[in-house]
C-alpha cells in the first residue's frame, strides 16, 4: 500500500509542478511573453545574483506588464509546495528515511522551499511600492535568491552521490 501511496503523491507533485510551470511560463499572461527589443524577457529569480538596479531595470523593462510578474509569483507558491513534495520523494525514495542523508536533503529541501517563498514576498513588496525603491529590501531579495539556489545545488550534490556511490555499491 506505501507504494501505491508513493506512486500517487509523485503524479499529484509531479503534475502540479507541470501545471504550475505551464502557466508561470507558458500561458498568455506569462512575463515571458512581454515584448523586449532583443529577446526574451527574464524574471530576476532566474539569475543566481542581481543589484538593486538589475532588479529596478527589470521593473521598468517591463513597463505596463508588471502585473504579469506579479502574476508569476503567486503562481509560483503553488509550484514551490509541489516542487518541495517532488524533492522529498524523490529523497526518499533514492536515500530511503532511515539514512542520515534523508534528513540533510530534506533540510536542504525545506530551506529551499522557505526561501524561495521569502523571495516571493520580497518582490510582491517590492512590487506593491514600486516605483518607490527599496534598495535594502532589493538586496536581500537577491541574498535569498543565491541562497536558495545554494540549497537546491547542495540537494542535487547530494542526489547524486548516493546514486554515485549505490552504483558502484560504495557503503
Amino acid at each position: 500500500m506505501t507504494n501505491l501511496w508513493n506512486v500517487i503523491a509523485i503524479l499529484v507533485f509531479g503534475l502540479g509542478m507541470t501545471l504550475f510551470y505551464v502557466l508561470m511560463d507558458f500561458s498568455a499572461r506569462s512575463p515571458r511573453k512581454i515584448p523586449v527589443e532583443n529577446g526574451e524577457f527574464h524574471m530576476p529569480d532566474m539569475r543566481f545574483r542581481y543589484t538593486a538596479e538589475d532588479l529596478y531595470a527589470t521593473f521598468t523593462l517591463a513597463g505596463e506588464n508588471r502585473a504579469r510578474m506579479k502574476r508569476y509569483w503567486l503562481l509560483d507558491f503553488g509550484f514551490i509546495l509541489c516542487f518541495l513534495g517532488a524533492m522529498l520523494l524523490i529523497a526518499l525514495n533514492v536515500v530511503g528515511l532511515a539514512s542520515p542523508l534523508f534528513l540533510l536533503m530534506g533540510i536542504a529541501a525545506i530551506a529551499r522551499a522557505l526561501l524561495d517563498v521569502a523571495e516571493n514576498l520580497c518582490f510582491l513588496c517590492l512590487y506593491r511600492i514600486y516605483p518607490a525603491r527599496n534598495d535594502a529590501l532589493a538586496s536581500a531579495a537577491s541574498l535569498v535568491t543565491s541562497a536558495k539556489f545554494v540549497f537546491l545545488f547542495l540537494w542535487v550534490a547530494m542526489l547524486f552521490y548516493r546514486l554515485f556511490t549505490r552504483a558502484f555499491g560504495i557503503a
